[in-house]
């Protein structure tokens, strides 16, 4: 499979000046500056490329993005996905709130679980996608990314009984995703991992450190994510890299993360998708209560529900080895109706596939034309994930 040079995009050298933990507390809370992780020491000596997440410098790759996307996929891949907002939200009014701007019925929450989501402006548009984490009924986290998630939950904390806090810049993430991430995991954590559901919390003692441990990922491979305090972060993610590379893990990067997440249509804000797009237009329409308590855009998305929707994501197979670049024309009988907002060269699968945002919607085994420059790719649309539908091997 191959795919044609994309000159948006071009590998730069510079020099900058970087902050580096701890950070201190500023009552200014936009997002500023270019940030190093605190895994960075560690991270730096090993990887070839960077990437900037959310004002933090992240490994694109170390070695070989193939070879961290087969790690992932077969042993273990360890990552740094620092830069996923944690969002505390406390007080007596903290299920309240989150009630009143996503569509999912947090009142139905269990302590100790976690919930994917999304937030939504009063017009229905998705303020960003993210985890719900509840530890209970007066303490709860969203973690999210880059969006507007803090502004939107503050504006909305008004005259309410709650606080609302980023820990952005103090509690950094790992993650470790793969088959044999339980078994790795479980040889340094102080608690019972097996005991820990789909989508579940622990907090526990890990590599010494306590820390949050979310069974969740980017992956759709078995995996945990783990919150760490900033200030024994280093030492942490060196002892968990030890036993991670012992058992035959490897460093893994946003790049493989990113060939794993396709593979799984697990969409990315921004990318596929962004303020503009409903719920429904997504393919995200299942997480809209129609039983719970009245809530900002409650009728406006209960009423997208019951409609067609203007716009759709889809995914594609392609019948060819060329792989499209993202916003290649999607065309049908020659008009454009979309953009592919996601493509790659499938590991597992071996063929091309992408994601497209169209206009309108289309069946499955439609075929459609899309522009790659001077070529015309024929593919068909499919059903996503592409595999692993039932989620079997994240749920495992």
């Amino acid at each position: 499979m191959h795919q044609r040079p994309d000159p948006r995009h071009v590998t730069v050298n510079f020099n900058s000046v970087v902050g580096t933990p701890p950070f201190s507390a500023s009552p200014i809370r936009a997002r500023k500056g270019l940030k190093r992780t605190a895994f960075f020491d560690l991270v730096w000596a090993r990887a070839e490329n960077f990437k900037l997440h959310n004002t933090y410098l992240k490994p694109d790759f170390f070695t070989d993005p193939l070879e961290e996307y087969h790690a992932i996929r077969e042993t273990a891949g360890l990552l740094d996905v620092t830069g996923e907002e944690i969002i505390e939200i406390t007080g007596p009014d903290a299920i309240a709130l989150l009630d009143a701007i996503m569509p999912r019925d947090v009142r139905k929450m269990k302590d100790g679980m976690c919930y994917y989501s999304v937030l939504c402006h009063d017009h229905g548009g998705i303020v960003e996608d993210g985890i719900v984490a509840k530890f209970s009924d007066e303490r709860l986290w969203w973690i999210g990314g880059p969006g507007s998630a803090e502004e939107w939950i503050w504006a909305n904390a008004q005259g309410r009984d709650v606080k609302v806090e980023s820990f952005n810049d103090r509690i950094h993430v790992a993650s470790i995703q793969g088959p044999k991430s339980r078994e790795i995991l479980q040889s340094v954590t102080e608690g019972d991992l097996a005991a820990v559901p789909f989508y579940g919390l622990l907090s526990a003692k890990v590599c010494g450190v306590d820390v949050v441990i979310s069974r969740t990922g980017y992956t759709a491979e078995l995996g945990y994510d783990i919150y760490v305090p900033v200030a024994p972060a280093a030492q942490f993610f060196a002892d968990l890299w030890a036993v991670t590379e012992a058992a035959g893990g490897k460093l893994a990067g946003s790049r493989s993360l990113g060939i794993r997440r396709i593979e799984a249509s697990i969409l990315n804000f921004g990318q596929d998708f962004d303020w503009q797009h409903n719920p429904v237009e997504v393919g995200l329409g299942w997480m809209i209560s129609e039983s719970k308590a009245p809530w900002r855009a409650g009728e406006v998305l209960l009423a997208a529900k019951h409609q067609t929707p203007k716009r759709s994501i889809i995914g594609l197979r392609f019948k060819g080895e060329e792989v499209p670049l993202t916003e290649d024309a999607v065309l049908v009988d020659g008009a454009q109706i979309g953009i592919v907002t996601s493509a790659l060269g499938s590991p597992t699968l071996g063929y091309p596939i992408a994601i497209a945002l169209i206009e309108g919607t289309l069946s499955f085994g439609t075929e459609v034309t899309v522009q790659a420059g001077e070529n015309a790719l024929l593919a068909e649309v499919v059903p996503m994930p592409f595999f692993d539908p039932e989620r079997k091997l994240s749920k495992g």
